[in-house]
Order: structure tokens, then sequence, then C-alpha cells
């Protein structure tokens, strides 16, 4: 497991070093401090005090640092505060969640830090900075704690209303830091995208992994050059959109898949496809052929929209295959991870909106036969409720906040 730091930007106005001493008992531990010669006093101390210091233009080593977005509900431009939304009018999440896999993915050896700050002019709620911290952590990386300048300059000077939102922006993170397990646990998903996700396959292959996260399909990121010969086990379908056919070994564990029984959702560059047509009835983009117990189906034009093609591979896999799915959650994501043993899961639910749901439900697929529900401030919640179906279970839950943990005991 790789190391866990919960890092925060240090604001440039905070020259006296004294500030220092809004980070006491909190889990803090990493400063990315300016190179100006004002702040060298507040550097100093910063590492008599523990701290560990770098520049925030110049990751540590062993860190990835990836340019995110301020999480939450995007809200359209205008006079009127309204929320945007995709073609379907459903609204559109702003989420880190696939570029936190995705880096992981490609160097497992480091931790994910998110650069995502907010915006100046923005009126941020405690709340939404509890969603910025979540959304990366239960990912597995970890959000750069970063502060616009009016609340800076609050928190410098000690304004009851600032020091109540520093509060629970602390809270959050120190929730997370004494969970730092939970990034050791296996991400469960029902798709897995195989991409080399560089050059002329990058736009393409990335914003399908942000727009199959927007969907509720959750997926796995595997690099062309990591794909094992397990690394499909459990999965329901491959998609494969690069533009260039895969390796012949690649293309032999791909097609072993398909064999015992699943579904590889390819783009033109796959080349010929093996197999028995079957009646275009799926869907007309594509041409659908059994092979083994399984089927390809190959898309009849080159990849040129990654929505249209997220939500078509929800489609040609099948709801009924969801891991996760939620009923009075309003704008929600979430991700699956379980115990190397199996015996344990932990889901994270997060939502979107400006507050948490007054009672939402959520089904996971797998068999358990506890539930423990817990949030930052809410170390067991009361009142959960779960009912046991044929391979799933049903979670009822009371009014939550926007991000709350459920750990399940098989």
């Amino acid at each position: 497991m790789v190391a866990q730091w919960t890092p925060m930007r240090w604001p440039d106005a905070w020259k006296d070093p004294s500030a220092l001493s809004l980070l006491k008992g909190t889990a803090i531990d990493y400063l990315l401090i300016g190179k100006g010669a004002d702040l060298g006093a507040v550097r100093e101390r910063a590492q008599q005090n523990g701290f560990r210091v770098a520049d925030p233009d110049a990751p540590p080593a062993g860190i990835t640092k990836v340019k995110g977005e301020w999480p939450g509900v995007k809200m359209s431009r205008g006079g009127a505060a309204q929320m945007a939304g995709g073609p379907t009018g459903v609204p559109w999440v702003d989420s880190n969640g696939w570029s936190i896999r995705l880096a992981a993915a490609l160097d497992p050896e480091t931790s994910v830090w998110v650069d995502a700050p907010p915006a100046e002019n923005a009126r941020i709620s405690a709340d939404s900075y509890l969603i910025a911290i979540a959304d990366s952590a239960a990912h597995g990386g970890r959000w750069i704690l970063s502060l616009p300048s009016q609340l800076a300059a609050g928190l410098a000077a000690q304004r009851p209303d600032a020091m109540a939102t520093w509060k629970k922006v602390t809270a959050a993170a120190g929730f997370f830091a004494a969970h730092k397990d939970w990034s050791g646990l296996v991400p469960q998903a029902v798709v897995a995208v195989v991409s080399d996700f560089s050059g002329k396959n990058e736009f393409f292959s990335r914003e399908l992994l942000n727009l199959l996260d927007r969907a509720g399909q959750h997926n796995l990121v595997l690099p062309k050059q990591r794909v094992s010969d397990r690394s499909f086990d459990s999965l329901r379908a491959v998609i494969y959109v690069d533009a260039d056919p895969p390796p012949p070994v690649l293309r032999k564990q791909i097609m072993a898949f398909v064999q015992a029984g699943g579904l590889l959702i390819a783009g033109p560059g796959w080349g010929d496809a093996p197999g028995t047509p079957v009646k275009p009835d799926e869907n007309p983009r594509y041409s659908v052929r059994t092979v083994g117990k399984g089927r390809i189906a190959q898309s009849n034009a080159e990849p040129d929209d990654p929505y249209l093609w997220a939500n078509d591979s929800v489609m040609l896999v099948s709801h009924r295959y969801d891991l996760v799915r939620f009923w009075n959650g309003g704008a929600t994501a979430s991700f699956y991870t379980v115990s190397a043993d199996r015996k344990g899961a932990v889901v994270h639910l997060l939502f979107y909106a400006n507050r948490g749901p007054d009672s939402a439900s959520v089904r996971i697929a797998g068999r358990y036969r506890a539930v423990r529900a817990v949030t930052v401030d809410q170390p067991a919640v009361p009142n959960v409720k779960m009912e046991s179906q044929k391979d799933a279970v049903e979670v009822h839950l009371p009014q939550v906040s926007q991000y709350v943990a459920l750990e399940l005991d098989a």
C-alpha cells in the first residue's frame, strides 16, 4: 500500500508562522508552501514542527498530481443558478474518481493528489468541502486542501464562521486519514477499459472513463501493458477502443475471456472479428457475433462520441449486472471495494447535491449478513435497515450527509 498523506496548499497570505497553530490536532501532515522569501519563516517552522514541506509546483517523489475539477453538480452559466445536464437531462456531475484511478493504474507505486482548488469568487459551504475531500479519498486519492482567500482571511482573523467551516473541513480530512486501510481494498467492476490511454487514444479513452462513471457503470482501468491472465476475472465485459489492433498476446487474453462467456465491445481498430453473426437487434450501431460462450459487439464506425459509447456499453452489458443502484438519492456516485478474502466490503456513497438525502435506498450486488453505515460525523448511523435478496442486499438509509461509507460483512 502506498503512503497516504493529507496535503494542504498553504495560503500565500499566511506569512506569520503562528498560523501553523490552526493545523494542531488535525490530520494535515504535508504542506505545499510557495517559494517566496516572505514565506521562509513559515517553511522553517513547519519543518521544525514535523510537517513535510514541498513546492506547490513540484510534487514530491512518490506523488502523482492530477489536475481535477471541483466536484459536484455542475451549474449552468447565466443569471439564474440552474443545474447543467447531459443530453438526457440528467444532472451533470463533476468527479475526480476516474482520473485518480487512471493515475494509480498507470503508476501503482505512487499516491495520487488532486489539484482542484475552489474558484475565488465561489461561495463554498462546509458541505461542499466534504464532497471535495470525499470524492478523492473514496477512490484512493487525496484532495489538496485549498482555501479561497476569503476563507483564509477569516481563519487568520479567527472569525467564528470561518472557524466552524475549518472544523468541518479538518474533521473530514481526519476521517479519511483514520481509514487509510480502505485504500488497500480491491475495486469491483462490471467492465474493464483496455487502452494505452495516450497519444491518439488519449482523449477518447479518458473521456470514456469519465462518462462511464457518470453513467453509473463500475469500471476497471487496465493499461495495455499491465493486463494479465487474471485481469478479467469476475468482469462481464471488456471495452477496447484504441485505434490500433491489440498486440497478439493481449488479443489472445481478451479472446479467452470472450470464449469463456464474456462480452467484448470494440471499435474497428480491433480488426477482423471471428464468430457467427447474430441479428442486429441489440444496437444498430454494432455488429454482434457469438464466439464460444461469449459475444463480440464491434461498432460499425470509428469511435467519435464517448458519451454515446458509455451509454451503449451500459445497454450492451445490461442493467441486470449493476453493482450499485440508488433510489431517492439525487445526483449520486459510488465506489465498491472488497477485502482480499472477500469477507467484507466497503461501498462509498457520494451524494453531490447541496445536502444529503432524506431517505435514500441503495441496492448492492453480493451476499452480506450485516451492514454498518459510517459518516464523517457519525461512526455508526442509527436506523439503517438492510433487506437480503437473492444475490444482493438493499440498504435503506435515514437522513445522512453527502458522504456515507457502508461497511458490509459477508
